[in-house]
């Protein structure tokens, strides 16, 4: 998910190149990504390369309710500018203004642009809440055992409140 992109950083202003991305394992961050598979596209602009991603992979996931673990599908879109941090004609150090995001995402000093972090931020920000299955039974509250391998031997709790509503309806069926 690395690119080396110093020929696209000489190219005049507005000038497009596109990449397929073929992975299939990245690890960006606390993500691990299977079958990753898109395309992006890199837009030269006056302060760097405009990248645009779309793809899809498969995330590593841990049930919401259960926490088994899963496969889930994930499609990413996201358009970021990533900014040099050295000028690819002169090997100048590049110093960000003063009115300048210094938290943009940057070209290294090898002129590789990383897409994982992007990858990364996008996907936690569009996360879905993940199930192993639709009715997934999920974990007692009580003695923490998986509901999905049968029930646990926990005794249902009582509840004063609903006890007396239960006999109050119970009273109104029989028409008292």
């Amino acid at each position: 998910m690395q690119l080396h992109v110093l020929q696209d950083l000489r190219r005049r202003l507005g000038s497009v190149s596109e990449c397929e991305l073929e992975e299939e394992r990245v690890v960006a961050g606390d993500l691990v990504l299977h079958d990753v598979r898109g395309t992006v596209s890199l837009l030269r602009t006056d302060r760097g390369l405009l990248a645009t991603l779309d793809a899809t992979a498969k995330r590593e996931e841990s049930c919401s309710r259960c926490l088994a673990g899963v496969l889930i599908d994930v499609d990413v879109h996201f358009e970021e500018e990533y900014v040099p941090l050295v000028d690819a004609d002169t090997g100048a150090r590049i110093y960000p203004g003063e009115d300048e995001d210094v938290e943009a995402f940057s070209i290294d000093s090898e002129f590789w642009l990383d897409l994982r972090e992007g990858l990364r931020q996008y996907i936690l920000m569009s996360e879905p809440r993940p199930l192993c299955r639709d009715d997934c039974a999920g974990l007692c509250a009580r003695c923490g055992a998986d509901l999905n391998a049968g029930p646990c031997e926990c005794q249902p709790e009582t509840d004063e409140g609903q006890d007396a509503l239960a006999g109050l309806k119970q009273r109104m069926d029989e028409g008292k």
